[in-house]
C-alpha cells in the first residue's frame, strides 16, 4: 500500500518487514521518518543599516586617530624617507580610506545581506569584551615588561578566548609569531620594539 502525498513516509518496523518478507538492512535496524516542525527560532542575522553606519564611522574615527597618533612618534633623526612614522601612517590612511568607503556604501546602498551569518549571542559579546580588555592590558604591559613578554602572553590569551585549547596552539603559535615579528622588525628592519 503506497502512502498518499499527505501522509508521512514510514519505513516498516523489523517485525513488519519480517512478516512481509522485506529483508532487514545491515545492522537489522529500520528508521522512521517524520516531518520536523520549524519551532526553532530563526538565528540568521538580519540586515542592519544602523550597525553598518556605526561600524564604518567608528572605523573612520580610529583610522583618523591613528594618522594623528602616528605623526606624534618621536624621531631620533629626520631621514626624509621611510621612518618609524611611515608604516603606522600608511596603515592608518588605508584603514581610514576603507572605513570611509564602507560609510558611503552604508549610506547610499541597501544594507548588506547577512542571511549567511548567525546572530551574535552572549558568548560573542563576552569574547569581544575580553579581547578589548586583553588588548588594553597588552598596550600597558608592553611598557612594563617589553615587547617579547607582553606579546607572547597577549597572543596566548587571545587564542584561548577565541577557542584554541591545544598546547601547540596556545604555546607554539604565540612563541613562533612573536619570534618572527621580533626578528623581522627589531633585527632585520632595525625598528626598536
Amino acid at each position: 500500500m503506497m502512502p498518499t502525498p499527505d501522509e508521512p513516509t514510514r519505513v516498516p518496523s523489523v517485525e513488519e518487514g519480517l512478516e512481509s518478507g522485506i529483508d532487514t538492512p545491515p545492522g537489522g535496524a529500520y528508521l522512521y521518518t517524520a516531518s520536523i516542525g520549524t519551532d526553532a527560532p530563526d538565528t540568521t542575522a538580519q540586515p542592519n543599516r544602523t550597525m553598518e553606519i556605526v561600524v564604518a564611522a567608528v572605523g573612520l574615527a580610529v583610522g583618523l586617530a591613528g594618522i594623528l597618533l602616528a605623526q606624534g612618534i618621536e624621531l631620533r633623526a629626520e631621514t626624509g624617507g621611510i621612518d618609524p612614522r611611515w608604516w603606522p601612517t600608511v596603515l592608518s590612511i588605508g584603514s581610514a580610506a576603507l572605513a570611509a568607503a564602507l560609510l558611503v556604501a552604508a549610506l547610499v546602498r541597501p544594507p548588506f545581506d547577512r542571511s549567511d551569518l548567525e546572530t551574535v549571542g552572549a558568548g560573542g559579546w563576552r569574547r569581544l569584551l575580553l579581547a578589548t580588555v586583553i588588548g588594553a592590558a597588552y598596550v600597558a604591559g608592553w611598557q612594563l615588561v617589553g615587547y617579547l613578554g607582553a606579546t607572547v602572553v597577549f597572543l596566548a590569551l587571545l587564542v584561548w578566548v577565541f577557542g584554541g585549547r591545544g598546547w601547540k596552539t596556545i604555546v607554539l603559535f604565540p612563541v613562533i609569531t612573536t619570534g618572527f615579528t621580533y626578528l623581522l622588525f627589531h633585527t632585520l628592519l632595525k625598528v626598536p620594539l
